[in-house]
């Protein structure tokens, strides 16, 4: 009878493994074609997947530095937002010059976020500033862009 119990324990030990397993939540993410349309906006110059735990969800953000080549934040915030129209983009909240969130019905769930350089998450993070710097690029010239699922 011992060999019996001994055999079921592991058997067991892997059900239960299995199980909580696939109860844990998977982060749920933009589609790639999504990232794709902001790569084309200008030319990337940092990038970072975030992740942030809200204990029940892992939401996952998308965050970019884009050179659109404005010559001023708000001229470089309309290029951006004017590219997504052009990708059937919609605009959902429109707070220029500060930022502009939109949705698209190719990626159902999907929203990008744009905002002007200076009241973006990015103007106080160094390693944006050493890639902008590195790169010599003039701060109003500049958007970030993330993208998310969710509202």
């Amino acid at each position: 009878m011992r060999v019996t119990r001994r055999r079921k324990l592991p058997a067991l030990a892997l059900v239960i493994s299995l199980l909580v397993g696939a109860c844990a939540q998977q982060p749920e993410e933009v589609d790639p074609g999504v990232l794709g349309e902001i790569n084309k906006i200008g030319t990337v110059v940092w990038k970072e997947r975030q992740e942030v735990s809200t204990g029940s969800e892992i939401l996952v953000t998308h965050a970019f530095l884009v050179d659109v080549g404005g010559d001023t934040e708000e001229k470089s915030l309309g290029k951006a937002v004017a590219y997504l129209h052009s990708r059937n983009w919609t605009t959902k909240v429109d707070s220029r010059p500060l930022n502009v969130w939109l949705k698209s019905p190719r990626w159902e769930g999907a929203t990008v976020a744009a905002y002007a350089w200076s009241v973006s998450e990015e103007h106080n993070r160094p390693e944006a500033m050493k890639a902008i710097e590195r790169q010599g690029i003039k701060p109003t010239a500049l958007v970030s862009v993330y993208a998310y699922v969710g509202w």
